[in-house]
């Protein structure tokens, strides 16, 4: 039987200042924070309890491990972490005997769905292993979101981590091309951390000259915003498309004589890999194999690929 293929959604990890005075934490700005961070995670106290009416689910983060591999272009560092989602209690029909009944039944030890995450840290990339049981919802992402806070605030820093989508390629950019006249553009940007373009330096530079780290944009003109790469309407969305953002890009304008409204940039681009089930299953446990580390090498080639993004210089961790 043929071995399914393994898919990986992507996503930015953006650093997010929660805005305390300075003596309440450290701001994160180094890559060793992000490191820090992801390594408490895996401790069983920040594990979270979900309650529905069905059941009671535990989420815990394990398996924090560091690869050190080889790609075509220089060796990278990337980081694992397991998000694994268990069944501890069950409502449901249960049989005695004497009757069929409904009861909320505990499973002991309970069983567990699990979510591999690759945090490529030269680029603030992550590629998360798809699994439709865990992510039918973004419950799975807002939990984990829970669990990196709480490690976080336990190493002292005010700062927060979030995954926020890399749209599929070119997406938002194709939605901003697409309007014969562009009258608005909403979308609230994250500023980049590492990576730039020359659609975005200038951007950049203006943002970390202000001090300012989350710039909400509304653009509007009725006669049509500019869509010259060396503006700021273009450059703000090759911002969000390089998953510099917080949620959705709305774009408004005229295609043709009929006025459109677009909501873009929710979901990540999704690539699919080919046989690498076995060796993910088992990356925490022969991280320092070289079979494990040439299959982490194959995902960031196809992440670097599927990002569209120039491949900086390696930063020191």
């Amino acid at each position: 039987m043929a071995e399914r293929p393994l898919f990986f959604d992507i996503y930015r990890l953006n650093i997010v200042d929660e805005g305390m005075l300075p003596f309440m934490g450290a701001v994160v700005r180094e890559d060793a924070d992000v490191l820090r961070i992801l390594s408490a995670a895996s401790d069983s106290r920040f594990d979270r309890i979900v309650e529905t009416p069905r059941a009671t689910f535990k989420w815990s983060v394990r398996e924090f491990v560091l690869y050190e591999v080889e790609t075509s272009v220089a060796p990278r560092s990337v980081a694992g972490l397991t998000l694994a989602r268990s069944i501890m209690t069950q409502q449901g029909q249960t049989v005695t005997d004497s009757s069929i009944e409904q009861a909320r039944s505990e499973l002991s030890p309970p069983s567990a769905e699990t979510i591999h995450i690759l945090f490529y840290i030269a680029r603030h990339l992550v590629a998360v292993e798809y699994n439709s049981a865990l992510m039918r919802t973004q419950l799975w992402r807002s939990t984990l979101h829970e669990v990196l806070d709480a490690s976080a605030r336990s190493l002292e820093f005010q700062s927060v981590l979030r995954l926020e989508p890399v749209p599929r390629q070119a997406e938002i950019l194709t939605a901003f091309r697409s309007f014969d006249r562009l009258t608005r553009l909403r979308v609230k940007l994250r500023i980049p951390n590492p990576e730039l373009d020359r659609r975005t330096e200038r951007l950049r530079k203006e943002l970390v000259a202000g001090a300012i780290r989350e710039y909400t944009q509304d653009m509007r003109n009725p006669r049509g915003l500019s869509k010259s790469e060396d503006n700021l309407p273009f450059a703000t969305a090759a911002m969000a498309q390089a998953g510099y953002k917080d949620g959705e890009v709305i774009l408004n304008g005229y295609r043709g004589k009929k006025l459109a409204v677009v909501r873009t940039g929710k979901r990540p681009a999704r690539l699919r890999m080919e046989r690498l089930k076995d060796f993910v299953r088992g990356m925490a446990a022969t991280a320092k194999t070289q079979e494990t580390r040439n299959a982490v090498a194959s995902i960031l080639e196809e992440v670097d690929r599927l990002a569209e993004l120039p491949t900086p210089p390696e930063r020191e961790v």
